[in-house]
C-alpha cells in the first residue's frame, strides 16, 4: 500500500542522511529564533498599567461563545471571514481599555463598595441560590470547581461594584429640564392633517417605452447589478453514521460492560456536617481551640455556630451544610468530614484554604449500587451508540486514506465504502447543496489549493457523525454576467427607471400645480385622486417614509408646504400639509418621557466621560503574533 512504501522509504540511508540535514538546518537556524525571540504577553498599556494578552483572549472568547449563541450557525460563516474575527477582537480589546480607564478613575476618586455591599451582592447571585435562597455548599463548590477562593471572589465583585458606583454617579446626576421634557411631550402628542396624491409606479410602467439599446445601456451602466458570484463544480462523497439497534447488543456484552463500569451505577457515600470556621489572621488558632474547649465542656455545636463561626451564611443554620460526596469540597475539609466513623463525633482543628474548622458529622448515607436489570436498557442504548461511533471513526479514516492515495477521483473511495460521488453544476457559495451547507466546506470548496490543483481535499469533519470529500472539477471567478444572458432583467430595470423618471417628473409638475392653486383637472386627465389625512399622528398606521415625511415638513405659511415623498413599495406621493395643531399642555406622560430623557442623558454623559478620559490617557495597543486566529 501506499503508506507501506513511504514508510520503507523513510527507512533508508539516503532518507535518513536528508532527514539529519533538515533537522540540523532547523535546529541552528529556526530554533534559536525562537528561542531568542521574546514573548509578547501585552495586549495594551493604559497609563502604565498593562492589559494581559492573556486577559484579552479570555474576554475575545467571551465573547466568541456570546456571539455564536446569539446568531447560531450564521455566526459561523461570519468567522470565515478574517476581517470580522479582527473587527470583534478590536472591539474586545477597546472594551477593555475604557474598563482599564474607568477604574483608574475609581482609584483616582477613592470610590469602594462596603463589606455589607459586597457580602448582600454575593449572597444575590443566582449562581449561588436554590431555590430562591442562597447556599453556602453550592458557592463554596462552584468556588472549588472554577479554583477560586472566597477573596477573589470578594475583589471581583468589589470591582463590579465599584464601576456602578461611578456609572450610577454619573448617569443619575443627569436630569431634563420641566420645559424640554414638556415641549418633547407635546411634539410627540402633535396631530398633522395633510392631502395625499399617490403616483403609482405601474401606471408609468406602462406608459414607458424601452428599447433593447436603452436595456444593453442600462446593463452597461449598472454592471454591479449584474454580478455573477464566483462558482465551482463539484464531486463530492458524504459519509454518515450507520445506525445500530440496542435490540442487536449481546446481553453478554451488557454483562461486562456492567462489570467493568459499576462505578457508574453506584451512588457514593454522602455525608451531611456542621462546622465552625475561624478565618485564618492573628489569634485564630486560639479562638478555634476556645471553641473547641467549650463544645468538651458540653456546649451546643449549633449554638456555637451561630454565635462564634465566621461562616455568617451557615452559622444562621447552626453551621449545617447539605449533604456531600467525597472529593466535593477542600481537599483537608473534606478528608476531615470522611474521617468521621460515628454520627455526632466532632474532628480536631482542620485547616482549609478558606479557614480553621471544627467539623461535626451529623448523618451518613452508605453508598448503594443500582441492579443491572434498572440499567440495562441504558447500557445497550450506550454500547449501541459506542459500536456506531466506532464504526464511523474507522469509516471515516479509510475515507481519508483513500482520498489522499487516489487524489485525483473519489470513485475508489466511493467504491470500497459503499458510498455515493455526487455532482454539482456550477455553484456560489450560496447554492451548494443543504448536506455541504456549512462554513468549512465552503472555505474548502473555494480555496485557491483546491481550485488549482483539482485534487481531492482532506477529510471535513461536519459534526454529528458525519463527513465529506470534495473535489473541484472546475471554477469561474466572480465576473459581470453577459446582457444576452440577462437580456429579460435588464430590460425590466431599465423599464423601472425609465417609469421612475416619469413618475418624478409628473411629482414635479404636480408640485408646481398645487403650489398655484387647482389640480382637479391634472388628476381627471390622469385618473388620479386626493387622499386626506386627518389628525394624523406619530403612532398613526400610515407607510413609515410617508410619516417620516409628514413630521419633518414645515408648517404651512404663505407659501403651501408641500413635498414629493418615495414610498416603501417604490411609488411616488405628493404631500401637501394643511394643518398642525400641537397641544397647548403636556399630557400624563410627561413624567415619563422625562424619565427617559434623563437616562439618554445620563448615557451620554457617561460615553462623555470615556470619551475624555480616552483623550487625556496615554495608551499604546500592542500588535500580538499568534498562528491562528487567537490574536490579530
Amino acid at each position: 500500500m501506499f503508506f507501506d512504501k513511504l514508510r520503507a522509504g523513510a527507512q533508508g540511508t539516503t532518507s535518513k542522511i536528508i532527514l539529519g540535514a533538515i533537522i540540523l538546518s532547523f535546529a541552528l537556524a529556526g530554533v534559536g529564533s525562537y528561542v531568542t525571540r521574546p514573548v509578547k504577553e501585552v495586549a495594551a498599556v493604559v497609563n502604565g498599567d498593562e492589559i494581559a494578552a492573556q486577559t484579552l483572549e479570555n474576554a475575545y472568547r467571551n465573547e466568541r461563545a456570546r456571539l455564536e449563541s446569539q446568531l447560531g450557525e450564521q455566526f459561523s460563516q461570519l468567522l470565515a471571514d478574517p476581517a470580522y474575527v479582527a473587527q470583534i477582537r478590536r472591539s474586545v480589546l477597546e472594551q477593555l481599555v475604557e474598563q482599564q480607564l474607568i477604574d483608574q478613575k475609581i482609584a483616582e476618586l477613592g470610590l469602594r463598595a462596603s463589606d455589607d455591599q459586597v457580602r448582600n451582592a454575593i449572597r444575590a447571585l443566582p449562581e449561588f441560590q436554590v431555590d430562591g435562597q442562597f447556599d453556602n455548599d453550592r458557592y463554596l463548590q462552584l468556588l472549588g470547581r472554577n479554583n477560586l477562593n472566597p477573596e477573589q471572589l470578594r475583589d471581583s465583585i468589589r470591582q463590579d461594584l465599584n464601576r456602578q458606583m461611578l456609572l450610577n454617579a454619573v448617569v443619575g446626576s443627569a436630569f431634563s429640564l420641566q420645559s424640554e421634557a414638556g415641549w418633547l411631550d407635546r411634539l410627540n402628542h402633535q396631530q398633522r392633517s395633510a392631502s395625499l396624491v399617490k403616483l403609482p409606479l405601474a401606471l408609468f410602467e406602462a406608459r414607458a417605452e424601452v428599447s433593447d439599446a436603452d436595456a444593453r445601456a442600462w446593463h452597461e451602466a449598472h454592471p454591479e447589478r449584474f454580478q455573477r458570484p464566483e462558482q465551482v463544480k463539484l464531486n463530492y462523497v458524504l459519509l454518515a453514521a450507520n445506525t445500530v439497534s440496542a435490540d442487536d447488543i449481546d446481553e453478554q456484552a451488557i454483562a461486562d460492560y456492567y462489570a467493568a463500569n459499576q462505578a457508574s451505577y453506584t451512588q457514593p457515600e454522602q455525608r451531611r456536617v456542621a462546622h465552625i470556621m475561624v478565618s485564618k489572621g492573628e489569634g485564630a488558632e486560639q479562638r478555634i481551640q476556645a471553641i473547641a474547649e467549650r463544645l468538651a465542656a458540653g456546649e451546643e455545636f449549633a449554638e456555637l455556630a451561630k454565635t462564634e463561626s465566621d461562616d455568617t451564611f451557615t452559622g444562621e443554620d447552626g453551621g449545617e451544610l447539605d449533604w456531600m460526596e467525597a472529593g466535593t469540597l477542600d481537599p483537608a475539609f473534606d478528608a476531615a468530614a470522611f474521617a468521621l466513623t460515628a454520627e455526632g463525633e466532632v474532628s480536631g482543628v482542620v485547616e482549609s484554604e478558606f479557614g480553621l474548622h471544627l467539623i461535626k458529622l451529623l448523618e451518613v448515607r452508605p453508598a448503594q449500587t443500582k441492579p443491572l436489570e434498572d440499567v440495562r436498557d441504558t447500557i445497550a442504548e450506550r454500547l449501541a451508540a459506542d459500536q456506531a461511533a466506532d464504526d464511523f471513526y474507522h469509516r471515516e479514516q479509510r475515507l481519508a486514506e483513500l482520498a489522499f492515495e487516489f487524489p485525483d477521483s473519489l470513485d475508489m473511495a466511493a467504491d470500497e465504502l459503499g458510498l455515493t460521488v455526487h455532482s454539482t453544476d456550477f455553484v456560489s457559495a450560496n447554492e451548494l447543496p443543504a448536506a455541504l451547507n456549512d462554513a468549512r466546506v465552503v472555505s474548502k470548496a473555494f480555496s485557491l489549493e483546491l481550485r488549482e490543483q483539482r485534487m481531492n481535499s482532506e477529510l471535513i469533519e461536519l459534526g454529528d457523525n458525519q463527513a465529506a470529500v470534495i473535489r473541484v472539477l472546475d471554477y469561474r471567478p466572480a465576473a459581470t454576467r453577459d446582457f444576452d444572458d440577462v437580456r429579460a432583467e435588464a430590460r425590466e430595470l431599465a423599464l423601472k427607471d425609465k417609469a421612475a423618471e416619469l413618475a418624478q417628473q409628473a411629482a414635479d409638475e404636480l408640485m408646481q400645480l398645487w403650489a398655484r392653486g387647482d389640480i382637479a383637472d391634472w388628476l381627471t386627465e390622469r385618473e388620479l385622486s386626493v387622499t386626506e389625512l386627518a389628525d394624523v399622528t406619530r403612532e398613526s398606521a400610515q407607510d413609515p417614509a410617508l410619516l417620516n415625511a409628514l413630521f419633518a415638513m414645515p408648517a404651512p405659511a404663505e407659501q403651501p408646504s408641500l413635498r414629493t415623498v418615495p414610498l416603501s413599495g417604490g411609488d411616488l406621493a405628493v404631500l401637501r400639509l394643511n394643518a398642525v395643531i400641537t397641544p397647548e399642555s403636556p399630557s400624563d406622560q410627561l413624567a415619563l418621557i422625562r424619565q427617559g430623557q434623563s437616562r439618554v442623558q445620563g448615557q451620554r454623559d457617561y460615553q462623555s466621560l470615556i470619551n475624555a478620559l480616552k483623550a487625556a490617557a496615554d495608551i499604546e495597543y500592542r500588535q500580538l503574533e499568534s498562528e491562528d486566529d487567537s490574536f490579530f
